[in-house]
């Protein structure tokens, strides 16, 4: 029931930012990234 309510929750956010032009996905992503290590490729090698 939960995994699928959090799959719908990210198909309408998903949906949301396809129509608003911005993946919000992508953006909450790069702003959780440790910026100082150069990004996630950077700290899982």
């Amino acid at each position: 029931m939960t995994l699928a309510l959090l799959g719908a929750a990210i198909i309408v956010i998903k949906m949301i930012g396809a129509m608003s032009g911005y993946d919000l996905i992508e953006m909450a992503v790069n702003a959780t990234r440790p910026a100082d290590s150069g990004g996630w490729l950077a700290a899982t090698r």
